[in-house]
């Protein structure tokens, strides 16, 4: 891969020294053999794929996170069922 990068524009001498991000920026550009750029080249789809793979597990664990939150209040379970109606139609409440 082959980059041309032209900036035309005035840099004061303060924002050229060495620890300024664009001349970090630009010697890592600048060195066509730096380590870390030749490692990240070779291993670039592993590092994408693995990437990808942990967006979806995300994903999905996410969205089951959802559904189970959907299905609890579409069911709450704090509700009292009668198992017959009093032929009164009256509830009663034992004390025990």
């Amino acid at each position: 891969m082959r980059i041309t990068v032209t900036i035309d524009a005035e840099i004061d001498d303060k924002d050229a020294t060495n620890k300024s991000p664009l001349m970090k920026i630009l010697k890592i550009l600048g060195k066509s053999d730096d380590a870390q750029v030749k490692w990240y080249m070779e291993n670039r789809d592993r590092i994408l794929a693995e990437e990808k793979a942990k967006r979806a597990s995300y994903a999905r664990e996410q969205y089951q996170k959802r559904q189970s939150k959907k299905k609890e209040e579409a069911n709450p379970v704090n509700q009292v069922v009668m198992p017959t109606m009093p032929p009164d139609n009256i509830l009663r409440f034992d004390n025990v």
